[in-house]
């Protein structure tokens, strides 16, 4: 990954034609994963082990998520940092400036070999110009497995959606008039109530407002928003994370508590009332990931106060949760921004920045990805890896506890169809960096990770 290259010119609005990059593995897959169970017990494997690739999509990134469709084509946000030095557009470092041709959504179609920027807007010209937050999901359960570009500014944040993997998108201001939102997430369910009009799901934005989370939903596919009714305030809900919901269309929402300790909130009525439940309250701490599987059943993940990625299942609906287990990989002794999700029912996908030595002087941290089996049962098998070559880190000093340095606030990680776990994430730590510990503005570029050849997590 270690060349940096121009970003892609956008796509046109209607008709344009795509321009695809060659990217192959920046890093070969020679290594494999380690078998182990919690609390980074080796144990010997049985069968073929996983072996993790990166690939570079040659563009800026912060915060990044992804997407993946029925067809199995990974898409990303590529937006993130200063399209040139912060200092010298004037914009305050946490400030991602994306005009002329820094915005960019970029999907590939043959598993991570080309990337292709399917970005809205026409030649240089994005109707995103400018982001505290990108956002990408991909609601893969409609018929068009529909894509949402999301950018959270100051003002009126902005959306787009394409159901033809960015040939034509159609995009309309979201929110207006609810400045100083955070950590949007963005996430499809069944109605309950409401009649839905031209798309079978309603569609949540949900959001932090510094002392709690509000939502909003759209009943048209996201061309329209309206704000959930009643008590929809999730109070004093800290940074919250991505949404999710169950085969009956209650909402499930992650957050970090007034006393630091993981919670959840759960909304049976499209947002318009709350209850929450606590995770096991002696282990606090943030990053807070909630994943359901097709039987409903939930998967809780967060960073704790030793920094170490803590999973705990519920089968009944967040009344009562499973003992926390330490999912991390042999050797890692502190990590940062862990987020799931579910394949097939006990089978979880684990993404998270790691260090095996904990020295803010030299610190490296790598990018991991895990297969999680049996995991509803008693004792879990994971295989863990780093998706890049450890002598090649991915970040440099401190990341965390909370904001990453240039990655910022979290990544993302989603299973393919055919059962591979992807994940996206920041490589802020360039050539230079690795001999001098210290990172730039240009030091951000998106990357994707994939585990080949493991277990199916989705059978």
């Amino acid at each position: 990954m270690r060349s940096r290259r121009p970003a892609l010119a956008l796509l046109a609005l209607v008709g344009g034609i795509v321009v695809a990059i060659a990217s192959q593995p920046s890093q070969a897959a020679t290594r494999t994963a380690q078998a182990h169970r919690a609390d980074g017990k080796r144990v010997a494997a049985t069968g073929a082990l996983p072996r993790p690739q990166l690939f570079d999509i040659h563009h800026a990134a912060g915060e990044p998520t992804i997407g993946i469709t029925r067809e199995g084509y990974v898409a990303i946000t590529a937006g993130g940092g200063c399209v040139t030095s912060c200092a010298e557009v004037g914009e305050p470092t946490f400030f991602q400036t994306f005009a002329p041709g820094g915005r960019a959504v970029f999907i590939t179609k043959n598993r991570g070999r080309t990337w292709e920027n399917i970005s809205p807007g026409v030649g240089d010209v994005s109707p995103h110009v400018t982001s505290l937050d990108p956002y990408l999901y991909v609601d893969r359960s409609a018929e068009t497995a529909r894509i949402y570009d999301i950018d959270l500014n100051a003002a009126c944040n902005e959306l787009s959606y394409t159901d033809d993997f960015g040939a034509t998108w159609i995009t309309n201001p979201l929110s207006c008039g609810e400045p100083v939102n955070d950590h949007q997430t963005v996430f499809a369910g069944k109605p309950v109530t409401s009649p839905t009009v031209g798309y079978p799901k309603i569609i949540y934005y949900c959001f932090n407002k510094l002392a709690y989370t509000t939502c909003t939903k759209s009943l048209d596919g996201g061309i329209t928003f309206t704000p959930t009714l009643g008590a929809n305030q999730i109070e004093c809900s800290g940074l919250n994370g991505h949404g999710v919901t169950d085969s009956k269309g209650a909402i499930y929402i992650p957050y970090t508590g007034c006393g630091n300790a993981p919670e959840l909130a759960i909304s049976k009525d499209e947002g318009n009332n709350w209850t929450t439940v606590k995770l096991p309250s002696t282990i606090k701490g943030g990053d807070p990931s909630v994943a359901i599987d097709a039987k409903d059943n939930l998967y809780y993940l967060w960073d704790n106060a030793d920094r170490l990625p803590m999973l705990s299942v519920s089968t009944n609906h967040g009344k009562t949760w499973s003992k926390p287990l330490n999912v991390a990989a042999p050797g890692v002794v502190a990590t940062n921004l862990a987020t799931l999700t579910v394949g097939a029912p006990g089978k979880v996908a684990i993404a998270y920045y790691g260090t095996t030595n904990l020295d803010k002087k030299h610190t490296f941290w790598n990018g991991y990805l895990a297969e999680g089996l049996d995991v509803l049962g008693k004792s879990p098998l994971f295989y863990s890896a780093s998706v890049n070559d450890p002598k090649h880190a991915l970040k440099s000093g401190d990341c965390g506890p909370g904001r990453c340095g240039r990655v910022l606030d979290f990544i993302d990680v989603e299973i393919a169809p055919d059962g591979t776990p992807w994940a996206a994430y920041v490589d802020a730590c360039g050539t230079n960096c690795e001999k001098t510990h210290v990172e730039t503005d240009n030091d951000s570029e998106g990357v994707v990770g994939a585990l080949f050849g493991g277990p199916n997590l989705r059978r």
